[in-house]
């Protein structure tokens, strides 16, 4: 028999940020799988559109400008910061693997760096 397991059910992104109403008018949803190597981080960026981030593999430690901080898991997801400055690193001795699935509209660019 199939089974059903919410991962995640938010309406704030992981720092405690209300998600705002939007309105996308040509919707275009994208998954993307990313593979940070270990100890490696991003470059400094920021999403213009929501995105939810689900771990697949290892662990992964995003941090904010300012310094705030939120660790994940594998199995574990998070709703993304929105118009706010952040990396993710992986300080692990093994990759780290995202799925990240974004939802804006179409043509948009998924992340803006600093």
């Amino acid at each position: 028999m199939a089974q059903k397991e919410i991962l995640l059910k938010s309406t704030q992104t992981w720092d405690g940020t209300e998600l705002k109403p939007s309105k996308i008018n040509n919707p275009e949803v994208t998954v993307l799988k990313i593979t940070i190597p270990p100890h490696e981080r991003l470059s400094m960026h920021k999403h213009p559109m929501l995105n939810v981030v689900y771990l697949n593999k290892g662990k992964l430690t995003i941090v904010t400008k300012d310094g705030k901080e939120k660790t994940i898991q594998k199995g574990e997801c998070l709703t993304e910061l929105i118009d706010t400055l952040h990396y993710g690193k992986n300080e692990t001795k093994e990759d780290t693997e995202l799925i990240v699935f974004y939802f804006g509209e179409k043509g948009e660019k998924l992340s803006i760096e600093e």
